[in-house]
């Protein structure tokens, strides 16, 4: 099951939370000190109206996608030994998708990750591992729909089903396990450009080799470039807050996680 204290944590740190509760330490503090309550209220509204310009959000997730750049499949086949699966991992799913009549499905997220990673398989040829679980104790696991839309929309088969995790650092352990199993030590591995510094960090740190493969860079139209992106809006707050969240989040897997596992080479053999 997913821990819940951390994600309550992090609504209070990141935009809107920590905007409205410094707003409302200013209110309070008004009615003791006038000037200085002002000055807090004054800034929390700053800061939301920056964070919420979409030029603001663009640049801030420019600054975390721009860590791993597209894939070169050139590049990368000349970087070491051939990668011998693609892990696509999960981003979350669509609860109660009523339009299809068969329960949940998955979210737009993973659908941009599953459409990636068919078409990362088309190119390569190389087996796919989806990961996801029920962290919030769901009946169905997030991989099995993986699994049903990879077929259904894309005719892709998917060979490894990983349903246990819930979260970036269980995909990489449970992943691992399955990997290891069929001796495979290096990976394609596809996620939001945004998302891939953290999940490159943790499946590196448990031992597993991977190429990065990011998708769903972050762009702006034609009018957020030029009139739109000075004006405050959902989306811009809403891509703010997405890139200091993966910041954040990259922060606290370093403290909570980091403890080195020998490489996947190093591993014993599987018991059979």
């Amino acid at each position: 099951m997913v821990e819940i204290a951390p994600k309550i944590q992090a609504l209070l740190l990141l935009p809107p939370g920590v905007i409205i509760v410094l707003a409302l330490l200013g209110f309070l503090i008004q009615i003791r000190w006038m000037l200085a309550g002002s000055l807090i209220v004054a800034l929390s509204l700053t800061a939301l109206l920056i964070l919420s310009l979409p030029l603001t959000g663009y640049e801030l997730m420019r600054g975390i996608e721009t860590r791993f750049p597209p894939l070169r499949l050139t590049t990368a086949a000349d970087a070491g030994p051939p990668p011998g699966a693609i892990v696509i991992l999960g981003g979350g799913r669509y609860t109660d998708a009523v339009e299809f009549g068969e329960g949940d499905s998955v979210n737009r997220h993973t659908l941009e990750r599953l459409r990636y990673g068919a078409h990362l398989h088309r190119l390569t040829g190389l087996p796919i591992l989806v990961s996801g679980g029920v962290p919030y104790g769901e009946h169905v696991a997030e991989a099995v729909l993986m699994q049903t839309a990879l077929a259904r929309d894309f005719q892709v088969e998917t060979r490894w089903v990983e349903d246990k995790s819930a979260n970036t650092y269980e995909n990489a352990k449970y992943s691992k396990a399955l990997l290891v199993a069929a001796g495979i030590h290096r990976v394609y591995l596809v996620t939001h450009a945004a998302h891939m510094p953290r999940a490159v960090w943790v499946f590196e740190n448990l031992g597993v080799d991977t190429i990065p493969a990011p998708m769903g860079f972050t762009t702006l139209n034609k009018a957020e470039r030029k009139t739109l992106g000075y004006f405050p809006s959902a989306h811009g707050l809403q891509l703010s807050s997405s890139a200091l969240r993966e910041r954040l989040g990259l922060m606290w897997y370093r403290q909570k996680y980091d403890k080195p596992e020998p490489a996947a080479g190093a591993l014993p053999a599987p018991a059979h």
